[in-house]
This record gives structure tokens, sequence and C-alpha cells, in this order.
């Protein structure tokens, strides 16, 4: 291959300039095209070769920046003791992201000061106002790791928009601790399933006794049993009253509650625990009396899994306690595992 003249091309006088060299991109262009065009095998070997080479190298650094962007042992301590510290009766940790299940492990089930009072630990994948209830939460410390994998601010804004006040954040070594305090803290007179242990069932005219476990078993098939569980509705925990529709519909399931104090809105949620949520052909029907007379019904629908909510006015007999009866009944009670609570606000 000849090397061109050190003053240019020459040409001689008369006839057409030869054409210039191509430069930068071009040249590289026209080399690489001969070799890479028609697509062949090895063509596809390479960028594959390529992409994992690419995807192991993230990998690699991925994993070596990965411990300094996670909080050790001791920022867990330190923020178990703050809020074991400052912490009260109504408080409750949230935790962002979800995953970061560790705080459970050194977090104190109830708070040294109060031992009466649980603290509670929410993993929720949001708190945006009307998502959560939060019953009987007045105040959430929220626990971030904000250099985590996966974390994001949207659970900070969430419980900013229904906060009154905001103390932090805080930062100790890899955890932010922010306290916030609730606008409109939803504080039950009486939450439903808690009280499940003074209630009456019965299977139409037969009573259910309850067993020392705390679960009331009817006649008939060992399904046939009302119990207060935690059971993962709408894919996060929930307390509710577990109950399973008789199989003669003419035979409800009834589940009193004597004095039962009484605010100005009776609310609550409704849903099929399980894989019977997507099974089935008829709704479950709960009816709702006070004292004996028809508050309101609402119905489950079949084959629509989730934990809806309904809202029923008790503004009349609101400022006393009553009798409240709670009646459970299907059409198609087959594997039909139902799940409800209700509480009375103020």
């Amino acid at each position: 291959m000849s090397r061109p003249h050190y003053l240019g091309p020459t040409y001689r006088l008369g006839s057409e300039p030869p054409p210039e060299e191509p430069q930068g991109l071009t040249r590289l262009w026209r080399w690489l095209r001969p070799r890479l065009w028609p697509l062949r095998a090895r063509h596809g070997a390479a960028a594959l070769a390529a992409a994992v080479w690419a995807l192991g190298l993230y990998g690699l650094l991925f994993m070596a920046r990965l411990p300094g962007r996670l909080p050790t042992r001791l920022d867990w301590r330190a923020a178990a003791a703050l809020v074991e510290r400052d912490a009260r009766p109504g408080d409750a940790v949230a935790l962002s992201p979800v995953w970061a299940e560790r705080a459970r492990e050194l977090l104190p089930e109830r708070l040294p000061a109060h031992p009466g009072a649980p603290l509670v630990v929410m993993a929720y994948p949001g708190y945006a106002p009307g998502a959560e209830d939060l019953v009987g939460v007045r105040r959430v410390w929220l626990l971030s790791l904000p250099e985590a994998p996966g974390a994001d601010r949207a659970i900070a804004r969430d419980l900013a928009a229904r906060s009154s006040g905001v103390d932090g954040p805080q930062r100790l070594g890899a955890i932010e601790v922010t306290r916030y305090d609730l606008r409109s803290p939803v504080l039950p007179l009486a939450f439903l399933p808690d009280r499940l242990g003074s209630a009456r069932v019965r299977l139409g005219d037969a009573p259910c006794p309850a067993g020392r476990d705390g679960v009331f078993r009817c006649p008939g098939p060992p399904w046939l049993r009302v119990a207060r569980q935690v059971r993962e509705m709408d894919f996060l925990p929930r307390p509710c009253v577990y109950a399973h529709p008789g199989p003669d519909p003419a035979s409800p399931l009834t589940i009193e509650l004597p004095e039962v104090p009484m605010g100005r809105v009776l609310r609550g949620h409704t849903g099929i625990a399980g894989d019977a949520a997507r099974r089935g052909s008829a709704p479950v029907r709960l009816s709702v009396k006070v004292d004996g007379e028809e508050l309101g019904a609402v119905e489950e629908p079949p084959r629509r899994p989730g934990w809806h909510v309904f809202q029923l006015d008790t503004t009349r007999q609101a400022g006393r306690p009553h009798l409240l009866t709670f009646t459970v009944a299907a059409r198609d009670p087959s594997a039909r595992w139902f799940c409800f609570e209700a509480m009375t606000l103020p």
C-alpha cells in the first residue's frame, strides 16, 4: 500500500481532481461496514459477549458500592435507641424502602416507658391520604435509607401530605429518622376485631361456643368458625374477623357485640381471603344492625380480590353504647373465607 505524498495528492492539468479522503467517523464507518454487513452469527455472538461483559462489570461495581449505601448494625441500634427514647403511646414506625425489615429485629415490640403500649412497625407501599387508615396512630417515625437501592421520597411525601408537623430528618449514619405528626389521626371509639372476645356467635339458631384459643366453632364442618386473625388482604396484613358463611343460606352466621360505644360513623372493610377470592358465583352479604334495627348492608362481590371500604352513618346512635349485630350470609358459601373489620368513629 503506497503512502500519500507529504504535499498532498497531485493530478494533471485538465483532469478531474481526485476525491478527498474520508476523515473521522466517515472513514471508520467505511472500514467497519464491509466487516459488519451482512450480519453473521459471529456478530450476534460478539454483541452478546459485550452485553454480558457490560452487565458483569455493572454488577461488580454495584456490589462494591453496596456496603457503603446500607446501614451498619450500629446505625440500626442508634435509630432504635432514638425511637425508644422519644416514642410515646400512639406512635408507629414506617420503613422506607419497604424491604428494610432489619428494623423489626432491633425495635422493641412495646415501649419501655409504657409497657402496655405496642410499637407498630409498618411497611406499606404508600401512605397517601385516604390510602390507609392507620388506626390508632397519632405520630409516625419514618426510618428511611436514602442511599439504598430502590429508595425514593414517595413515602416521605405521602406522610408529609397528611401531617401537621414534621420533625427532622435526623441522619444516623445511613439512616434518616423523621417524625410526622398526623393532622387527622383515626382514633376509633371501638375497633371491633379487638372486641371479638366478648361476642356471642351463632349459626342460625345454634350457638357457636368459644374455645380456649378464642375461636368460635359452630356445629357442622370444621371450617365453620369465627376468629380474630391477621390475613393478607390486598397484599398487606390486615387484622379482621375471619368467618365462613354457613352452608344453608337460611341459617346465616350472626355475631353480636354488646355495649359497643358508638360515634357518628361506622367504617370498615370487607374482602375474601386467599384463593377463594377468585372463586364463587354469588356475593357474600354483610348486614349490620344496631339494637336489632337494620343499619345497612354491604356485599362482597365474587372474583374481585381486594380490601373494600364501606361506611355507615350512625349519627342517631352516637353518644351511647349499643348492641351491634353483624350477619354473614351467602347463596354460594363454598370456599368463601370472608374477612371484615369495622370501627366506630367520633
